[in-house]
This record gives structure tokens, sequence and C-alpha cells, in this order.
């Protein structure tokens, strides 16, 4: 009878043990999943970062040095040899992936700034002037949207996507525009744009100038009711 109990305990110690077991299993998994899940989610902020950094590159020849991010997954892949990471392993694996995200975002602003002004200032808005008053608005308003691009202090893909559709869009707009426009005209035409000219406010000289650069098409004349 004390054997059979004796068996019965033992038996029951080794299920305890069996059940302890895998607890501790079931945590150490528990553990490996969230910290994977926390490296995976920096791992995706750096990716994006980097692409946004390819981006960059081909819309623009800015190039952005990565080579971090390469750096990060060799030392994780080392130290991940032999069986499940340590938590300082995935750790420093971790942060290692934000700073890569932190560096790329800073890198891409800083190579967008500079050439995203010059690309704005490339583009002669005093062009605008020999433009059909349609048009003449439209690029304008390109010209205002590519100040506000270029001074983002957050660039990713759309920013710099826009940019680049609206710099065309000024482009083709201004193709066949004469490029020796002169600011009198850009004047003349703000002035009648204001409403309220007469004939008698204009001079002759003014209407040379008009007609030189084909204005005159777009200007419309009529006579006060009194």
């Amino acid at each position: 009878m004390s054997a059979s109990v004796l068996e019965k305990a033992r038996e029951l110690q080794n299920q305890a043990r069996h059940i302890a077991e895998a607890q501790k299993d079931a945590a150490q998994q528990e553990r490996v999943v969230r910290r994977i899940d926390e490296v995976r989610s920096a791992l995706e902020k750096a990716t994006g970062q980097a692409g946004i950094a390819q981006l960059l590159c081909e819309r623009t020849g800015q190039s952005v040095d990565c080579g971090s991010l390469v750096s990060a997954y060799e030392r994780f892949e080392a130290k991940s040899r032999g069986g499940l990471p340590a938590d300082r392993v995935f750790t420093e694996a971790q942060r290692a992936l934000e700073q890569c995200a932190k560096e790329f975002a800073s890198a891409v602003r800083e190579a967008w700034a500079p050439w995203a002004r010059a690309s704005v200032s490339s583009v002669s808005s005093a062009r605008f002037a020999a433009l059909a008053p349609a048009e003449r608005r439209e690029a304008e308003a390109r010209l205002r949207d590519l100040r506000g691009y270029a001074e983002r202090r957050s660039v990713d893909g759309g920013v710099i996507r826009s940019f680049c559709a609206a710099h065309a869009d000024v482009l083709r707009l201004v193709e066949h525009a004469p490029s020796d426009v002169p600011p009198q005209l850009a004047e003349l035409i703000e002035r009648i744009d204001t409403g309220g000219l007469t004939l008698r406010d204009l001079t002759a000289d003014d209407i040379v100038l008009l007609r030189a650069y084909d204005q005159d098409v777009w200007i419309s004349v009529t006579r006060k009711a009194d």
C-alpha cells in the first residue's frame, strides 16, 4: 500500500514537473513572439525610410547611405546563431533599427531641402506673364505647391512624387513661353487683372507690349453703360 502511494506521489511529482516545464516553454515562446513583433515593427520603419531614400535617389539623384541597416541585420544574425536569442539581443536589434530609421529620415531631409529649393529657384516665374490666363493661374498654383513641398520638415514618398509631378507641370506650361519676358509685362498684366482699367489708363507702349507677347488676344474691350 505504501509503495503504491509512493508511486502515485512520484507520478504526481513528474506530472507537476512536466506542467511546469510546459508553462516555462509557453512563457519562453510568448517572450520570443513579443520580442520578434517589436523588432519587426522597428524593421518596418527602418526599411520604410530606406525606401524613401531610394525613391529620393531615383527621382532627384541625391543619394543617402543606408549601409547601417545591413550592419544591424548582420549583428542580429550573428548573435542569433545557436538557439533563441536573449532579451538583450532583441533589445539591441530594436534600438539599432530605430536609430537607422532616425538617421535615414534626417539624411533624406538634409538632401531634400537644398535640391528642392534649387529646383524651385530654377523656375522663372517671369515667363508666366506670357501664358494664357488659365495656364498662368495653374502655373502660379503649381509654383506655390513646389515652395510648400520644398519646406517640408517630414519628407515621405508622397512629398517627393507630388513635388516632381508639380515641377513637371510647370515646365510643361512654360515650355513654349518666351524666356525674355520683361518685368514690365508682368506688372501690366497684374494691373489689368485687378480690374477697373479703361483705355485711358493704358498707354500706346502698353498696347505694343501686350501685342508683342500675344497677350492682346486675352483682353476684351467693352463700352461702359454710363
